[in-house]
């Protein structure tokens, strides 16, 4: 369990191939079918404080109550993703948090002493999201993930 934030609900895949992830998860990994979403609508983004039009394609599936998120990143806008697909990484980039006090928590990881990497809204304007940096190691990234239906 993170001290933080609690426990972790989801893993954050960030592929290069979101289709071949796909296919690779569902028949090596006996985890799927996937929902996937053609270009996430993303709002209100934000890459080291400057507003930013992020795209990524996505894809969910559960394992028990463990979410596996795919993100491909589509073209080169600034992003933790493209920092971590830069580096030569493909796979485990971020583990994320729900949250039902978004704001508390927010702040709570602030006062820990972690700093915003990136931040937004994705599917509708209730679905923010904060990633935390991370400089230690590839896949360490935080993600504190407001509860909204789409979850």
């Amino acid at each position: 369990m993170n001290r933080i934030f609690g426990p972790a609900f989801q893993l954050g895949i960030v592929v290069r191939d979101i289709e071949a992830a796909m296919r690779h998860w569902t028949e090596n990994m006996g985890i799927g079918p996937f929902f996937y979403i053609d270009d996430v609508p993303i709002f209100d983004y934000e890459y080291l404080g400057k507003p930013s039009p992020l795209k990524v394609h996505g894809a969910f599936s559960y394992t028990g109550p463990m979410q596996i998120e795919l993100i491909e990143l589509v073209g080169d806008t600034p992003s933790s993703y493209k920092d971590f697909l830069d580096a030569g990484n493909e796979g485990l980039h971020h583990l994320g948090f729900l949250t039902e006090n978004f704001e508390v928590d927010l702040q709570r990881g602030l006062d820990a002493g972690l700093e915003v990497e990136q931040s937004g809204k994705a599917l509708n304007q209730e679905g923010k999201f904060t990633y935390f940096a991370s400089q230690a190691h590839a896949g360490t990234v935080m993600e504190l993930v407001a509860v909204t239906d789409a979850n």
